[in-house]
């Protein structure tokens, strides 16, 4: 007895300390200590932007071998990787979709945002489109020994056709800018509130010689000014010179890029130190084992997008097409360089096309229709199970409220997205919950019948249902965790929560309304009160 009174003790205990920590208090601006972060809403409960990239397949088009297969493989392919960078920004609920518009191919990000925290909002805009956007090609590049005159008539053109498009494009001025940004080397784009501050940047112009949407030429560079109102300009800043690094080309002309490219790993040398290792496919390797043969001694460096991730020196000709790059590298930092080869690596170039917010009133209304069902269900319930069960089912009903409060405790700890098909989880799952103690409840019922008294009954009953309350919720389990893992992104949480439900109804089952069943159990002499019959 005194032992069942202690659990008592410490349920109750625990159900107040998780109550408080459940319990949305920042809605009602109230501020409780230890209570953790809000509970993270998914895109149909809360707004969001919509971002809108154009894919470019113009260079993929005028290879051999494509086709629409091609076309739909690289769509996938650029699918994964941007879900992989949206993943690294830790933002939760982001859905990704393509969408075609006539003969172009888009991919449309949506991602959710704060109503009230318009800091972190701007905040998780920027590095979600620096992230996404960013144009990612692997470039094998050699120290660059003199500055020819093609080099600077290459630059030149860069700036030439940057204008073009500018006063051509159908996109607004941030789409071509950020395209010629991310496909070429020493190219900034710029928003700026006077011509004064372009002046102050650059020593050698006067505001009366910038002119709209024209090349102006400096000592060592391009500039393109748009005036966007009277208070804001856009500027592309193009210098005249490329960098010290220019691309490795073998014999026959060929850049070593991510076309011959296979993927990067971790490996372990023979005294377990980490190392970086590169695979090409057949062709890199005739590329690189050239290039390793005259670099021999000299640094090769490894660019992806214009960022210089490493610049290791070739020790030997490497023919076999696997070269690996050693230094002071531990396990961690070692893998985040071969992640950073691997996952910022794109099949074709992507450009922000248009952003938008994205309204959640539909879901809002929808979920408070929710709310109300569920409080009535749950009223029902209540009613039922006391109807039938008597004092019994009133610890059931009890038991119930601790089992959704453990459920929001785990949601809230774990940063598990609420969303209107994860909510529809946790309701089905009450109702799963409820099944374990009715088989329960009729099991005592039948050891009543056996003339045991209500002590006895109510521990056989618990211990000859758990195997059918075990069978069938078990089933349930699998079955939830398998559509979880392969589901389409729009349900994943309704069968996560599930499953989250499931696990707890059968701790709840046979510890929590255990321990107050048995607990009435030895105070009650009436058995019709004790569990209606």
């Amino acid at each position: 007895m005194k032992n069942l009174i202690f659990r008592l003790f410490l349920l109750a205990l625990a159900g107040f300390a998780l109550f408080a920590y459940v319990f949305p208090w920042s809605s009602y601006d109230i501020k409780v200590p230890y209570t953790g972060k809000d509970y993270k809403l998914g895109l149909d409960l809360q707004w969001g932007i919509e971002l809108d990239y154009k894919i470019d397949l113009e260079d993929l088009k005028k290879q051999d071998d494509f086709d629409v297969k091609k076309e739909k493989e690289v769509v996938e392919w650029l699918k994964s990787i941007i879900e992989k960078r949206v993943q690294t920004l830790n933002i939760n609920d982001s859905e990704i979709n393509d969408a075609s518009y006539g003969w172009e191919k888009h991919i449309i990000v949506q991602i959710p945002l704060k109503w009230n925290d318009s800091f972190s909002n701007k905040e998780n805009i920027q590095r979600a489109k620096e992230a996404i956007g960013r144009v990612v090609k692997i470039l094998f590049k050699e120290k660059r020994n003199e500055i020819t005159q093609a080099d600077l008539d290459a630059r030149k053109k860069i700036a030439s056709d940057t204008l073009a498009e500018l006063q051509n494009s159908k996109y607004n001025f941030f789409v071509t800018a950020n395209k010629y940004r991310d496909n070429y080397e020493k190219v900034s784009v710029w928003n700026i509130k006077s011509l004064a501050e372009i002046v102050d940047n650059f020593a050698d112009i006067q505001e009366n010689q910038i002119n709209n949407v024209t090349l102006n030429t400096g000592d060592k560079w391009y500039l393109i000014v748009i005036k966007q109102d009277d208070w804001s300009y856009d500027y592309i800043f193009i210098s005249d010179t490329p960098s010290e690094w220019k691309p490795a080309k073998d014999s026959k002309g060929r850049i070593l890029n991510d076309k011959y490219f296979v993927k990067s790993s971790v490996q372990f040398n023979q005294a377990f130190e980490p190392m970086v290792e590169l695979t090409f496919n057949d062709e890199g390797a005739e590329i690189f084992g050239e290039l390793s043969k005259r670099l021999v001694w000299k640094q090769m460096a490894i660019f992806v997008g214009w960022e210089l991730l490493t610049a290791p020196v070739i020790n030997e000709p490497i023919l076999s097409g696997r070269a690996v790059i050693t230094g002071n590298y531990t396990p961690e930092s070692a893998q985040k360089l071969s992640q950073d080869i691997n996952t910022w690596v794109v099949p074709a170039p992507i450009y922000l096309t248009s952003e938008k917010s994205i309204d959640s009133r539909l879901g809002l209304n929808s979920l408070s229709k929710l709310i109300y069902a569920w409080f009535a269900w749950f009223i029902l319930i209540f009613v039922f199970l006391i109807a039938v069960y008597r004092m019994s089912g009133l610890m059931a009903s009890i038991a119930l409220l601790l089992y959704i409060i453990i459920v929001l405790a785990i949601i809230k700890s774990t940063g598990t997205v609420l969303t209107l098909a994860s909510i529809a989880g946790l309701i089905l799952s009450v109702g799963m919950a409820i099944d374990a103690n009715i088989l329960i409840f009729e099991r005592i019922r039948e050891e009543l019948d056996a003339w045991k008294n209500m002590e006895e009954a109510s521990k056989v009953g618990f211990k000859k249902s758990w195997s059918a309350i075990w069978d069938s919720n078990v089933t349930w389990l699998m079955v939830a965790l398998i559509l979880f893992v392969f589901g389409v992104n729009i349900i994943k949480w309704f069968w996560l929560m599930l499953a989250i439900g499931i696990v707890v109804s059968l701790f709840s089952a046979m510890y929590i309304s255990r321990v107050l069943v048995l607990l009435l159990a030895k105070i009650m002499k009436d058995k019709k009160m004790f569990i209606g019959k």
